[in-house]
């Protein structure tokens, strides 16, 4: 099975339609969403019928659709994201708040070996930072591999026996000339913690729009993605919408 996964969208609609457009459908076979498809940018309704439209097998909530949908509060958020998740749930349709409601908590099982979650599988809101936030979600974790978000940070981390050890791709920077994409492979026995990246706000100081594939038979291999988009597009937009401008300058810095 090929799978397309894709996480912290957060509105970004020009990063979402150039992974969809990077991303071709005849190269995967289902999508995995791991949460947050709106927040920040200034076109979550847009993102929410694409994201509907794709049909994903499993797609789970963010903190931030917990919060537009009404299910949570903002007290923990920082006064950007605060900000933007009071203006996100004045623009949501009542159809688009009602899915965002329903949305799955995470861990959910996609397959015997596959499982996601947004933050970790003890926690969707934690953030899995270092080594001991990494064994305490191998811990809870119940299937080789473990998908997971929230960080905005790509990462794979590989459990042999308790021994950890954390491999960021290196995609040599942040321009169109550098590497579009890092593979990892997916060795038996062995456990996992894999994280896309952000496709809607990167924080690794790469401004392109992150995703990853996952080739659970043939390959048998993950593969962290880059592709760029019209970042000033997504800016102008943020802006018009009366958003912090903090949330335009940030996305061509990818932090």
């Amino acid at each position: 099975m090929r799978f397309l996964i894709l996480t912290d969208i957060h509105g970004n609609l020009e990063a979402l339609d150039a992974v969809l457009e990077s991303a071709q459908p005849a190269s995967f076979d289902s999508v995995l969403v791991l949460g947050d498809l709106v927040g920040y940018g200034a076109n979550p309704n847009e993102v929410i019928d694409r994201m509907f439209d794709l049909n994903p097998a499993v797609m789970i909530r963010g903190n931030h659709d917990r919060v537009a949908s009404g299910l949570g509060s903002s007290k923990t958020f920082n006064g950007l994201a605060a900000d933007a998740i009071r203006w996100t749930r004045k623009v949501l349709t009542t159809a688009n708040r009602t899915r965002l409601a329903e949305l799955q908590s995470g861990p959910v099982a996609v397959n015997t070996e596959i499982e996601v979650c947004h933050g970790t599988p003890f926690d969707e809101d934690h953030y899995l930072t270092n080594e001991r936030d990494a064994i305490l979600a191998l811990q809870a974790s119940k299937h080789q591999i473990c998908l997971f978000g929230h960080t905005h940070l790509p990462v794979a981390l590989e459990d042999n026996g308790g021994n950890v050890r954390i491999a960021t791709p290196d995609f040599g920077g942040n321009t169109t000339k550098s590497p579009s994409q890092h593979p990892i492979k997916i060795v038996p026995g062995l456990r996992y913690l894999l994280n896309p990246g952000s496709v809607g706000q990167p924080r690794d100081g790469d401004s392109r729009a992150a995703y990853a594939t996952l080739d659970s038979e043939a390959e048998n291999e993950f593969v962290f993605k880059r592709v760029t988009y019209p970042v000033s597009l997504a800016q102008q937009k943020i802006l018009s919408a009366g958003l912090p401008e903090q949330l335009a300058t940030r996305l061509a810095i990818g932090h």
